[in-house]
C-alpha cells in the first residue's frame, strides 16, 4: 500500500509563492510595495502594513538557498529633487534593513534610491491633493529578485 506523506497546508502556500515567484527554476522578478501604503507620504517609516507585506516576501526568499535582492526607493516629483533622491534612497534602506530582520545575509541585499527619475504616471492636475493622489504609483519601492539557487 501506497503511503502518502500530508503536507502542511502553510508549507503548500510557501511552495505556491516560491513556484509563483520564481517561475520554478530561475528568478528575475520585481516585486512592487506602493508607497502610500508601505510608507507615509513623505516619510521613510515603514507603516504595519507595509512591515506585513515585506514579511510575506522574506519567507519565500528564506526558503531559497541563494539570493540576491536589489531594493530600489522611487518618489514622486513633488518637492525638492535632491530632497527626493534622498528619501527615496532612506525607503530603500528601511525595505532593506526589514529584509535583514529576517536573516539574510547583509551581501545578499542591495539598496539604491533613483528619486523621480522613473515614473509611472505623469499627472496634470493644479490641485495639490489631487496632484499628490495621482502621483501615488511613482512613490514606490521595488524589490528586484534575482540570482536564486535552490
Amino acid at each position: 500500500m501506497l503511503k502518502i506523506k500530508k503536507i502542511p497546508f502553510a508549507a503548500l502556500i510557501g511552495v505556491f509563492s516560491i513556484a509563483l515567484l520564481a517561475g520554478c527554476s530561475s528568478l528575475d522578478k520585481v516585486v512592487i510595495l506602493d508607497g502610500d501604503h508601505t510608507f507615509a507620504f513623505g516619510s521613510d517609516k515603514l507603516t504595519p502594513e507595509g512591515q506585513k507585506r515585506i514579511e510575506q516576501y522574506t519567507s519565500s526568499l528564506m526558503a531559497m538557498k541563494e539570493v540576491r535582492v536589489d531594493v530600489i526607493g522611487h518618489s514622486d516629483r513633488i518637492g525638492d529633487a535632491k530632497a527626493n533622491q534622498v528619501l527615496s534612497m532612506r525607503r530603500a534602506q528601511a525595505v532593506r534593513n526589514e529584509l535583514l530582520k529576517s536573516r539574510l545575509k547583509p551581501e545578499q541585499i542591495t539598496a539604491r534610491g533613483v528619486g523621480a527619475s522613473y515614473p509611472i504616471v505623469t499627472c496634470t492636475q493644479k490641485n495639490d491633493a489631487a496632484l499628490i493622489k495621482c502621483l501615488a504609483p511613482n512613490r514606490r519601492v521595488e524589490m528586484k529578485v534575482t540570482e536564486v539557487r535552490w
